[in-house]
């Protein structure tokens, strides 16, 4: 059997077990689909190369028939106070995220902190992103307002990686974030470099953030989000249209859904807490 990988329990997968798992999560019934990935399934087949083995996945989504394939590829740089070469700066969204900005025919947003990459089709929507990365206009705004377009957890989990609910908490302008500009540089396609101002909608100092694998097993409990198998990890799926109503839904119900502990008034404080200790910030 020509594999691609094997699971903790021996089982191999190939090219079409992956298709059809994608399939079976309802990944190839939509317009445009939003890639979070995590690709490591189980231990990649020997001699395979790491370019080889993304080359393979790629292969499986060009079959998989869907018009639009758009991956973020967050740099967060200004937070970072690094320059965002738009060609150079390698994303933090995993290995794979790289490996389709990379390739011929993509554009990559002019957003320092939260960029996607989509096709060059779609070059037009996405050229003049606003200066919010979590506002009107920007590349999640944009998505919101497209038709056919669902959210795919390749590997990822919902739970923890889901940048979504912040454009929804920004929507909704939520008490427990605040927006906040950060001051850089960007480096575009023709190699000029341009100042730029970019805002986030990021969490308050006293406000504890959780991760959602609570709201992932609602959301499957309810048949919204598909999930399956593939080796050692899972892959979901489910529709924006879905995914706004319902995290708009929960913040309506309890506004303190989304938090790790519900805030105090005294928590509600203007104050940035990423990076604090020299570590890179990959989360807003």
């Amino acid at each position: 059997m020509d594999y691609l990988f094997e699971d903790q329990n021996g089982t191999k997968y190939d090219e079409e077990q992956v298709l059809q798992t994608l399939k079976a999560v309802g990944a190839d019934d939509c317009e445009s689909l939003f890639l979070h990935s995590d690709v490591m399934f189980g231990n990649v087949k020997r001699g395979f190369s790491r370019t080889a083995y993304l080359d393979s996945l790629y292969h499986v989504f060009e079959q998989l028939g869907v018009r639009h394939l758009i991956v973020p590829v967050f740099t967060y740089s200004f937070c970072n106070h690094e320059v965002f070469d738009i060609t150079k700066s390698r994303t933090t969204m995993g290995a794979f995220n790289e490996f389709i900005r990379k390739k011929e025919g993509r554009y990559r947003t002019m957003d320092p902190l939260l960029s996607l990459s989509v096709p060059e089709c779609l070059r037009g929507d996405f050229a003049s992103v606003s200066s919010h990365s979590l506002g009107e206009g920007s590349g999640l705004d944009i998505l919101h307002h497209m038709d056919g377009v669902k959210f795919l957890f390749f590997g990822a989990r919902l739970g923890n990686c889901f940048t979504y609910v912040h454009y929804v908490e920004k929507m909704k302008e939520v008490p427990y974030r605040f927006d906040l500009a950060f001051e850089g540089s960007i480096v575009d396609e023709r190699g000029e470099c341009i100042p730029k101002t970019q805002s986030i909608h990021t969490a308050c100092g006293g406000v504890q953030v959780a991760e959602y694998y609570y709201f992932e097993d609602y959301l499957e409990e309810k048949g919204l989000l598909r999930k399956e198998k593939l080796g050692d990890k899972f892959v979901s799926c489910i529709s924006e249209r879905d995914a706004y109503r319902e995290i708009s839904n929960k913040l309506d119900q309890d506004i303190h859904y989304f938090l790790e502990v519900p805030f105090e008034e005294e928590d509600l404080t203007k104050i940035y807490t990423m990076g604090l200790h020299g570590e890179k910030i990959t989360h807003c």
